[in-house]
């Protein structure tokens, strides 16, 4: 009997915790209601999640910096749409797995240091945000890009940073399958109805230079219910009893 219920008390917490998908971007899948990329002066600033639900801003609103863009041509655009990769486009998402065109986001241009980006999601009834995402650099684009959590879109903590380099989970100057950049589960914004992620983008050296963001995803645990968390609690208690 207590093997029974120690089974049934775990399977039913695992269920309740297990990974979500909160959001994803691949920047081209519209089926789901996503924004497309176009290359500038098209591009837009505003970009609803390609999966799951979330918006990505550049336009100055929800603590975003207002990113230029001209009014033809991409002469001194901070915001653009290149190539992609197929690097970390979850077959199990549906990420889209065309790299050709306007297939990945590019920050540019060394007028952009300093500027941010933001990622608004809801998290209700989830906890322990992680984000993977592909990106590269060029040799002149920016060497860091710091990520920041906030539940009220004014009051901000970091989350972590990446720099330069050739180590895996550093910004390459190429897409690479070693190079998938990951943070870890945050806390900060467990169960947050409003939840803000901020990117902050600085080191580029020139006009051309850029990073590109691709097949962006962002999970989270699902708060175990009440009930699944007393079950445990429950099959614990008999445990000790039978001993």
């Amino acid at each position: 009997m207590k093997t029974i219920l120690s089974i049934v008390a775990i399977a039913a917490v695992s269920s309740s915790a297990s990974g979500a998908l909160v959001a994803a971007w691949d920047f081209q899948t519209t089926t789901n209601g996503g924004t497309a990329l176009l290359v500038s002066p098209s591009t837009p600033t505003t970009l609803v999640a390609n999966f799951g639900a979330g918006s990505l801003y550049l336009n100055g609103t929800n603590g975003s910096s207002s990113f230029f863009i001209p009014a033809t041509g991409s002469t001194n655009t901070e915001v653009n749409a290149f190539s992609g990769t197929t690097v970390n486009a979850d077959a199990g998402i549906g990420l889209s797995t065309t790299t050709t065109g306007a297939a990945a986001l590019a920050i540019a241009n060394s007028s952009a240091n300093g500027k941010s980006l933001v990622f608004l999601l809801n998290l209700t009834g989830l906890q322990n945000l992680t984000v993977s995402l592909a990106a590269q650099r060029t040799t002149s684009g920016f060497t860091s890009q710091v990520w920041e959590t906030s539940s009220d879109g004014t009051n901000w903590s970091t989350w972590g940073s990446f720099t330069s380099g050739t180590a895996a989970g550093t910004l390459a100057t190429a897409f690479a399958t070693s190079g998938v950049l990951n943070l870890t589960g945050t806390s900060a914004l467990d169960n947050a109805a409003t939840a803000y992620v901020r990117v902050t983008f600085t080191g580029a050296t020139s006009s051309t230079g850029n990073n590109r963001l691709d097949n962006i995803i962002f999970n989270a645990d699902v708060v175990p219910t009440p009930g699944a968390v007393a079950l445990l609690g429950l099959a614990g208690l008999v445990m000790r009893r039978r001993r």
